[in-house]
Formats: structure tokens, sequence, C-alpha cells
């Protein structure tokens, strides 16, 4: 058996651990449908922890940051738009397709290899490692991470797992020339049911969609071009896709001593804003840490599934902190949900914690401290600053 590791699924949560891996003198095999760059929706907001969370910068991809973002309210008595801002950057933006790419590049300079597979049909785990087939031939080694998003094959393949849901965002594309202005980082909430409408702001475009928390929820593409046009002036909105998000993952409980599932397909996108990019790096990393300790004898006498477990949990209380949140706060958006977004310790809170790149576990559990969170400015962050302002001077 050659390889230590294959990795299913190239996105954030792959290469993070194919990276740590690699650098940790694993030999790793990254699958992946497509090969890179390839085409990826997502909305591209990299939150300051985020980035802290990223061994190397990713400046180079990078096309916005904001110190602040306009935050709006459906409300039945009228729409309720404020912008929200300290000062502090809180949330940076990249186009996905260029951030994934990167990101590969990075684990494939430190030594992971890459095939592409169109179709895996059996895993199987045995003592000695886990074996799958993909393509009509076998591939085996010591661990399999399955990093392969919502509709992951590797979760389905790997035994019975009733903790997972679904949201759904879809997106589309309005380049500036359209609209004459570029407008500022904006979540709307209320414009579709348990969920927002988005603005984020890149290079030549702005990025615009719609969340839901709820599966039953239908996202159309009349609904977003209704939401671009109130927001932006304009319904023509270019490259529409949807796509859903993975949840419940603060009830994964990794149920094999050698298969890990990580980002999406752990259910590790969180429900209140549908953030998933920082917590697919953490559990890529946290998947990569455990192999590396348990190969290197590092490891407590515990099994690698709860070694695994352990590491993740930080992930996965944030989660479930943030499901709690969203249950309270969507069904109570014209009444205390609407109003703790008004509440001036509330918006200091946040916006500090976002800017110190907390979790939103760390800032709900330290709220009236908020004023003492140190702002952070990961590499990433302030290299991208430095090249902004050389390109405007």
């Amino acid at each position: 058996m050659d390889l230590d590791v294959v990795i299913v699924g190239a996105g954030p949560a792959g290469t993070a651990a194919a990276y740590l891996l690699a650098a940790g003198g694993a030999r790793v095999l990254l699958l992946d449908r497509h090969s890179f760059p390839r085409l990826k929706p997502c909305a591209g907001g990299l939150t300051i922890k985020a980035l802290n969370l990223l061994p190397y910068s990713i400046a180079p991809v990078l096309q916005r940051s904001t110190t602040g973002m306009t935050i709006g309210l459906r409300s039945p008595k009228g729409d309720l738009i404020d912008y929200l801002t300290k000062g502090e950057h809180i949330c940076t933006f990249a186009v996905r397709s260029e951030f994934d790419a990167f990101n590969f590049q990075q684990a494939m300079a430190r030594g992971a290899e890459f095939d592409t597979v169109k179709s895996i049909s059996s895993i199987e785990e045995t003592k000695r490692g886990v074996a799958i087939e993909a393509d009509g031939r076998k591939i085996e080694a010591r661990y399999l991470i399955g990093a392969d998003g919502a509709n992951s094959v590797v979760r389905r393949l790997a035994g019975p797992q009733s903790f997972f849901s679904r949201g759904f965002a879809l997106e589309g594309l309005v380049p500036y020339a359209s609209i004459g202005a570029e407008p500022k980082a904006e979540l709307f909430f209320g414009v579709v049911e348990n969920g927002y409408g988005w603005l984020f702001p890149k290079g030549d475009h702005v990025n615009v969609g719609l969340y839901t928390k709820d599966d039953r929820v239908t996202l159309s593409k009349s609904a977003l071009r209704t939401y671009a046009r109130e927001r932006l002036g304009t319904g023509e909105v270019d490259h529409i896709v949807g796509y859903p998000l993975g949840f419940g993952g603060d009830g994964y409980r990794p149920n094999s001593n050698r298969i890990m599932l990580v980002g999406d397909a752990a259910g590790m996108a969180e429900p209140l804003i549908g953030e998933g990019l920082h917590n697919a790096i953490g559990t890529g990393q946290a998947a990569a840490h455990s192999i590396l300790a348990r190969e290197s004898s590092e490891a407590s006498d515990q099994s690698p599934a709860k070694d695994f477990h352990s590491r993740i949990e930080p992930v996965a209380r944030d989660v479930r902190r943030c499901r709690r949140l969203a249950r309270i706060f969507y069904a109570n958006l014209a009444g205390l949900g609407g109003a703790g977004l008004r509440f001036p310790v509330t918006r200091a809170a946040l916006l500090n914690g976002f800017a110190a790149g907390q979790t939103m576990h760390q800032i709900t559990n330290r709220f009236l401290w908020s004023a003492l969170y140190p702002p952070s400015t990961p590499p990433s962050l302030a290299e991208f600053l430095e090249s902004d302002q050389r390109l405007a001077a």
C-alpha cells in the first residue's frame, strides 16, 4: 500500500488537509471530478477567522476587503437598511474558482498528487486501510478523507449518517458596467424565508445571491433578479447557479477509524449566515493533524475516530451555537431578531468579533467584552492592503 491518504474532493477542505499531510511527509492523493482551475459557485466571502487558519497568504486572489456591511431587514412596516462599520476589516472577497485553484497549487507544491475520477462506486474499510473503487480501478490507502461537499459520495458509501441536512444558495454575477458604481457589501435578511440576499463586490462585478437555511424553501431565478433589480437597479444577472450547503455537523460522530468527513461533507457549514469556508479549512486541517499524530505515535490512547472527533469539536461547537441562534433569529425577524441588529452592544460585539477573527461561539460567550477585542490582520489581508495601496498611489 503506497498511499498514506486518499482525499476525495480538492476544494478548500481537501486541499487544507492535503497541504498539511504532504508537508508532514505523508504520501497524499487528491481526487476530484474536475481538473484545476475549474468553475465553482460560491459567494466567495472569506472572513478574518478563515484567513487566520491558512498557513500561507492568499493575497494574490483577494479582490476586495471591507470594513463594514450594509444590513437590511425586510419588515411588514417597511425595509430597514443601515450601514454597520467600526473601521476595522471584517471580511474579504475572492472569486471561488481562483481561490480553489490557488489552494490546489499550494498543496501540489508541497508534494500532494492529483488525479481526476468521474465516479466512486464502493468504499471498503479493512484493519490496514481503505479501498475505494473509482472509475473501475481500485485505489488503496491507510486513510480516506471525504471532502466532496454537500452531496458527498464518501458520506453516502461510508455508512448510514442521520445528522446531515441541507440549505441552499442561488447566485449570479452583475458587471459593474451594468450598474455604474460598485455597491457596498450587503446582507439583507428576510428577502427570502429563513434567509437573506447578499451583494459581495469583486474585481469587475458584484456577486449577488439568495440564501436559505431551510431545505423546504425554493429559491428561483426570478426572485434573484427581483432582488438584484431592487438593490442594484438591474435585473440582468449573468451565470445564475444554485448549490447546496451541508448542515448538521454538530451531530457528526465519526464511526470509522480510517474514514473522516470534513467541510460540507460533514455538514460543517453554519446555518446562521451559511458560512462554510472557515469550517471547511478547519476540519480539513483537523483530519490532517489527527492522521499525522496517529502515524507518529503522538496520539493518545483513544481511538483514531475519537481523536478526530475531539479535534473537530471547536468547529462543531460553533455550528451548534449558530444553529440555535439561527432558529431564534429567523423566527423573530420582525421582533427580537431585528431588534438585536439595531442594538448598539450587539453591533459592536459582532463587528469587533468579526474583525478580531472570532467565531460566533466566541463572540456570544464574551459578548460584554466585545470592545476589548483587538483587531486581527492576517498576512493575507496585510499583503492585499499593501498591494491595494500601491495600486491606488
